[in-house]
């Protein structure tokens, strides 16, 4: 098989046809068609499914895609690398990161590092960090940024950057000019929280445990996909939350949200940068990563 066989594969899988495969890589439908049958014929089983609505993965498929995804990644890493010797020049590198991570910890760098490497064009994507830790295994990205890490083998964590999850309320809420509630009034709270595996969450999840406190005695209101949807939804007058403090600056600062401390709690959580381990990081891998880590040096400790 070859290269360009697999580059065909995922685009069909991405796209969902073969048609809009072939448009992707500028073939013909038919020559698509010819080139899957012949890495089915090579590899002795069906890896997609087609009919009427496109082509679906089979069991097979899965299997096959998650493995030319790292066979294509290796391939860009050859060709990263020989452009190291040209100065890191005409690089693209995809990075996954967390909700808080890519809109504070990412854009915070990005003008240094178009200084230091005007050559490297930065491709983002951004989930959850179960999602983009997700992202990673299958090779969809190189680097990783998240809140959260898990105890998969095959990923590899550094730590980056320290964070503190704060409560805060909106105007019309009963506690605005409370500086300072007790444990037991989060049981009346009225929580506006993130989609479960954020890291957020979890953070939190660990320090109700610590402070002897029910999680399932607080009553969850909403879950919404970010960050500042949140804060939005909580300095409208509805409910409050447990935030990033890197989030709420500007809110806090224009008095669209206040700062409550809860007695004997402090939510604190990590940033990590992961990587695959065992994987030799491509030269702008490591550029991000070491300009990252100085960045935040001084949150290290």
């Amino acid at each position: 098989m070859t290269l360009r066989q697999l580059e065909l594969f995922v685009a069909v899988v991405e796209t969902g046809s073969f048609s809009r495969g072939a448009e992707t890589i500028h073939l013909t439908q038919s020559t698509v068609s010819q080139h899957i049958s012949t890495l089915e014929a090579e590899v002795g089983t069906r890896l997609l499914d087609r009919d009427r609505n496109g082509a679906i993965l089979t069991a097979g498929g899965q299997v096959f895609l998650r493995h030319a995804r790292r066979i294509l990644a290796e391939r860009d890493l050859l060709l990263q690398s020989l452009a190291a010797f040209k100065g890191l020049a005409e690089v693209r590198l995809t990075i996954g990161a967390s909700n808080i991570p890519a809109n504070h910890l990412i854009p915070a760098v990005l003008r240094r590092l178009r200084q230091r490497y005007p050559g490297i064009a930065l491709t983002m994507q951004s989930g959850d960090s179960r999602e983009i830790l997700a992202k990673l295994l299958a090779a969809e990205i190189e680097l990783a940024v998240v809140g959260s890490r898990n105890a998969d083998p095959q990923l590899l964590f550094t730590p980056l950057a320290k964070d503190l999850l704060v409560l805060v309320v909106g105007p019309q809420h009963r506690w605005w000019q409370r500086e300072e509630i007790a444990l037991e009034e989060l049981r009346d709270g009225c929580f506006v929280m993130r989609e479960s595996g954020s890291g957020s969450e979890l953070a939190l999840q660990n320090e109700l445990q610590r402070v002897g406190v029910d999680r399932q005695t607080l009553t969850v209101a909403a879950r919404l996909g970010s960050n500042e949807a949140v804060c939005r939804t909580v300095a409208s007058g509805f409910g409050c939350a447990f935030v990033s403090q890197r989030s709420v600056q500007r809110e806090l600062a224009a008095g669209e949200l206040s700062q409550v401390t809860v007695a004997g709690m402090r939510v604190k959580r990590q940033f990590w940068l992961a990587a695959l381990r065992g994987r030799t990081p491509s030269p702008a891998v490591s550029a991000v990563v070491d300009l990252l880590l100085e960045s935040y040096a001084d949150e290290q400790a």
